[in-house]
């Protein structure tokens, strides 16, 4: 039960804290969406060494309740106000409760949502502050050079990092073929991916290509 309320206080504290940024005016926009978006998704990641794989599915279930109200009261800024169409943060508790569904090892399921949180974050980060030079539309959505590069390295090192926890499950073979396969995989998915849909699809891809190889 401690294990269940350190992961609710977590999280209400990143909101509490991407709220106060947001009346002070610190951030805004893509910047506040992705404050709340990486640090939550990165705590996330390591939850299967708390709490079980139902707790998860369970408060993640709350979460996307919470999202669907606030989506409705706007009580909360955790999207950031932003203009363009996205379903990013409806998907973002989605994705969790469907990876918890299909790993049952805690180092893909880390890994899996490391590439939504960080990864993706990063990308719109990177994409936002210095990627608008080299900016093109996949699906009439915006993407950049910068933003795909940035996901590409977070990528590599998320999987470069995350997987010699694994070495008892993927060879020394395999491990070499998904840092040069996988990431540029992912990094396409993460650009036809529009509208928020990278969330649920990007930890998807990573959870099966890893498991293919085992």
């Amino acid at each position: 039960m401690l294990a269940v309320i350190i992961c609710l206080a977590g999280i209400f504290a990143i909101l509490v804290v991407a709220e106060i940024l947001h009346k002070r005016k610190i951030l805004h926009g893509e910047y506040l969406r992705k404050f709340v978006h990486i640090p939550s998704g990165a705590f996330i990641a390591f939850w299967p060494w708390l709490i079980s794989w139902r707790a998860i599915q369970l408060i993640s279930l709350a979460m996307l309740a919470v999202v669907l109200i606030n989506h409705r009261t706007r009580s909360i800024h955790i999207s950031g106000d932003i203009k363009r169409p996205t379903y990013g943060g409806v998907l973002f508790p989605v994705a969790v409760i469907i990876a918890a569904a299909l790993t049952r090892e805690k180092i893909f399921f880390a890994i899996a949502i490391l590439h939504m949180a960080v990864a993706d974050g990063m990308a719109a980060v990177i994409g936002t502050a210095y990627g608008k030079k080299l900016a093109y539309k996949v699906f009439h959505q915006v993407k950049t050079v910068l933003g795909t590069m940035a996901f590409w390295l977070a990528s590599l090192y998320i999987l470069g990092v995350g997987i010699l926890f694994a070495h008892d499950l993927i060879s020394f073979t395999n491990y070499a073929l998904l840092l040069l396969v996988l990431p540029p995989i992912l990094a396409a998915l993460e650009n036809l991916a529009v509208l928020g849909l990278d969330n649920v699809v990007v930890p998807v891809a990573v959870i099966a290509a890893l498991q293919l190889a085992t």
